[in-house]
């Protein structure tokens, strides 16, 4: 089974990338989410590219989708939960982009099996930005009656007990408890682990409850892939940082569109990551 995961697209993907993707013979293609630039300019136009492909595809919601810049800033400064009516206005901007997606998935909180590999995709928290609280807590509670990180936990654990077969976790953010060093996957520089609690208490209660997790693929902790390990394997199971940003850059080669592969065979997930030749692509 091949899985191409594509980090923080943040405007880079288009009608190449869609082709490339398309003629890569991929048995599933997983976006962890931020689809648009930082002021959230093109997040539809992006979506509505990725529902060209033709290749199954899920799309995880990150903290600038289904948001705006105002609505960033307020949960980083943990004002938020305080700004009337923000829920209701969320949920309109995201049902655009669930529109304008097509036949793409928006997952979160939700189950996605894959045929005939026993494999079933977990879909984490959408919106997911900062493990301090919940985050956009008005649309969350809103749309899955969820008011806080230990009903998550406790939502994303239900969700594992009724999954089928071994499991791979999509999600924006990455779990807690994966270092908070420089090089780790999901920390920050300034050497404090940015991973999401809930996300890791759904890890710990499926390995505790013997599931075998493959691996769990996240993105919204930018890196330049040497300056941060963005795959670490911890107790069997792949951890993923998939945000190389900007995903379009120049290499010693060339200028290369950047995306990771997770390939599973005979339980055991490995990833690579992929540059293919970058025509046409903005600078």
């Amino acid at each position: 089974m091949r899985i191409a995961v594509l980090g923080d697209l943040h405007s880079c993907f288009d009608a190449v990338d869609a082709a490339d993707l398309d003629a890569a013979g991929l048995d599933l293609v997983c976006f962890v989410g931020d689809l648009g630039d930082p002021l959230h300019r093109d997040t539809l136009d992006v979506a509505r590219r990725i529902s060209k492909l033709r290749t199954r595809a899920l799309v995880l919601p990150g903290n600038h989708d289904g948001t705006t810049p105002l609505g960033v800033l307020a949960e980083a400064t943990g004002l938020g939960r305080f700004r009337p009516g923000a829920g209701g206005r969320s949920l309109r901007r995201i049902d655009r982009l669930r529109e304008a997606l097509g036949p793409v998935a928006l997952a979160g909180y939700s189950l996605h099996p894959i045929p005939g590999a026993g494999v079933t995709v977990v879909a984490a928290r959408p919106h997911a930005m900062d493990p301090r609280w919940l985050s956009f807590p008005q649309a969350i509670e809103a749309r899955f009656g969820i008011r806080s990180l230990e009903e998550s936990a406790a939502r994303l654990c239900a969700l594992v007990d009724r999954a089928q077969g071994d499991l791979l976790f999509l999600a924006h953010n990455g779990p807690a408890g994966l270092g908070k060093g420089p090089r780790d996957p999901f920390t920050f520089y300034a050497r404090r682990d940015l991973g999401d609690p809930d996300l890791a208490a759904a890890v710990h209660h499926a390995r505790a409850t013997g599931r075998r997790v493959l691996a769990l693929v996240a993105g919204h902790l930018h890196h330049r892939s040497s300056d941060r390990d963005w795959s670490v394997r911890r107790d069997g199971i792949c951890y993923v940082n998939a945000a190389r940003v900007p995903r379009w850059f120049r290499s010693a080669a060339g200028p290369v569109r950047h995306h990771v592969e997770l390939t599973v065979s005979d339980g055991v997930a490995s990833v690579r990551e992929i540059l293919l030749p970058s025509p046409g692509a903005r600078w």
